[in-house]
């Protein structure tokens, strides 16, 4: 009785030595994720055309777009993985890949540079998106494309049915041709 009140894990550890081990071998072993994992935030650079609308959605504030260098920024110790920049993407750029980011001992933030646009040739179609334009026979001045719009580059009276644009501030994001409830917005090449 004095011997298991000394020694009173000594059946587990007797155990332990002689069994599998119960963790995984994951440098040689690939690893598996959980079906419901969310994973960590990627993005295709190219395909971002810096509107902002993810770094206004992160509830933590894990992103930061700078529209004049062209640049996105994701700080991996401020993100908590939630999706939400994911859900508002207008162009589809930002997906959740499964798996852990690499573990840091410092804070630190990924930057990613959008690659400069190389002038197109004369005789080649206008690229894709490019700014909205108004059908204002179809339009009914419901002010949804102006709510819609992240740079706020839409303005709408409906008294005075008026509808303008500041194409300065447009972006070519579409999310104003998508929301409109007439299909009356169309986006034009530039």
């Amino acid at each position: 009785m004095a011997a298991i009140k000394f020694f009173p894990y000594g059946h587990r550890a007797i155990k332990n030595l002689f069994s599998k081990p119960v963790t995984k071998n994951y440098p040689a072993e690939p690893a598996h994720f959980p079906e419901r994992m969310r994973g960590h935030i990627e993005i295709k650079i190219e395909d971002c055309i810096s509107c902002g609308l993810c770094a206004r959605s992160c509830p933590p504030g894990a992103l930061a777009v700078d529209r004049a260098q062209g640049t996105w920024t994701i700080n991996r110790f401020d993100c908590v993985q939630c999706g939400s920049c994911v859900n508002v993407c207008p162009k589809k750029c930002l997906f959740m890949r499964p798996g852990y980011t690499e573990p840091q001992a410092e804070k630190r933030s990924e930057t990613f540079v959008t690659p400069k646009e190389v002038p197109a040739a004369a005789d080649t179609a206008p690229a894709a998106g490019g700014h909205p334009v108004n059908d204002a026979s179809k339009c009914v001045y419901c002010t949804l494309c102006a709510k819609k719009c992240p740079q706020e580059a839409i303005t709408v009276d409906r008294a005075a049915r008026f509808w303008t644009l500041d194409e300065e501030n447009c972006i070519g994001c579409g999310l104003c041709a998508a929301s409109c409830p007439k299909k009356c917005l169309t986006m034009s090449g530039e």
